[in-house]
């Protein structure tokens, strides 16, 4: 059982995804909040060195560290939908806790719901159950993740169990104003740079249907546009009336490309992804090409999402 591992572990990793958002690392956070009432050893791990300073408002930012420790016995994975999400490969016990429906279940343990709205819902389930008290920080952190995946409240996703969520962790001492300020008003000069060049070489087609934006590495070092404001533009793109999905293909600097697909539900943004290695959702999902000619496999992606959009 997850709780009969946590309480036999000495040195507990808590392990937020690659370039981790509010729901990965939120989780982590408040997890690491409520692990530190057990004096036991906690370490709160991205493999990432550099992580969205949008993020710098959550509880125990300061702690998160690249550098994993050679004395852990047991981890903690959020929101990762597969274990190469973790970015590091360790035989240690792991309890994975997820929502994503792509997830393979690939933890020691899994606490994975696929009807929660973020991982931060389903540990906030896992700490009701269990009876663990809430307070202010795990509060703001289980917010924070909440906000973010159901994008302020407004994807169709949300339904009453969302909204009392949301007012029991205000309740708890959860900071609304400050979570909507830092995950939808703070915006860094570069990310204006780059949505206003992303937009304007955006792509249509299939009438319309389908907006592509391709991401050099020279837009990247231009602007100096992190990934997750890049992909803020998807989120645009798709609010446009015509529009059913949107893919951006970002180059990486080792070599092929970073792939993220939003969709309105018509197309099922998994079952693409999971064609090409990787997963998520079925209105969002993702994938990493590493082959050095992923143009080819670009171009055949396009032709499975026209085949659902026609």
């Amino acid at each position: 059982m997850p709780a009969n591992l946590i309480d036999s572990s000495r040195h507990i990793v808590l392990i937020a995804h690659k370039n981790p958002d509010a729901d990965s690392l939120g989780a982590a956070c408040a997890f690491y909040s409520y692990l530190l009432r057990s004096q036991k050893k906690i370490t709160l791990f991205c493999v990432s060195a550099e992580v969205n300073p949008n993020l710098a408002f959550l509880p125990w930012f300061d702690k998160i560290t690249d550098r994993f420790p050679e004395d852990a016995d047991c981890m903690i994975s959020f929101d990762c939908g597969s274990y190469g999400r973790i970015g590091i490969e360790k035989e240690l016990p792991l309890l994975n806790i997820d929502h994503h429906i792509s997830n393979d279940f690939y933890g020691t343990y899994n606490i994975i719901n696929t009807s929660a709205i973020s991982t931060t819902e389903v540990v906030y389930d896992y700490f009701v159950a269990n009876g663990i008290k809430i307070n202010g920080k795990i509060a703001t952190a289980l917010y924070a993740g909440l906000l973010d995946d159901s994008k302020c409240f407004s994807v169709p996703e949300c339904s009453s169990k969302t909204f009392a969520m949301a007012q029991d962790l205000i309740d708890s001492g959860a900071d609304h104003p400050l979570c909507s300020e830092w995950l939808y008003r703070r915006r860094s000069l570069a990310s204006l740079r780059v949505r206003g060049i992303l937009l304007k070489q955006m792509k249509l087609l299939v009438d319309g249907r389908l907006a592509v934006f391709e991401v050099p590495l020279a837009v990247l070092e231009e602007t100096g546009a992190t990934l997750s404001e890049c992909k803020r533009v998807l989120d645009e793109a798709l609010g446009m009336r015509s529009v059913q999905a949107a893919m951006m293909v970002i180059e990486h600097p080792r070599g092929g490309a970073k792939l993220s697909l939003r969709t309105d539900g018509t197309v099922n943004a998994t079952n693409i992804m999971m064609s090409f290695g990787g997963g998520g959702h079925v209105k969002r999902a993702g994938t990493r090409l590493k082959h050095e000619k992923y143009n080819e496999l670009v171009e055949n992606m396009i032709v499975m999402i026209t085949k659902e959009l026609v």
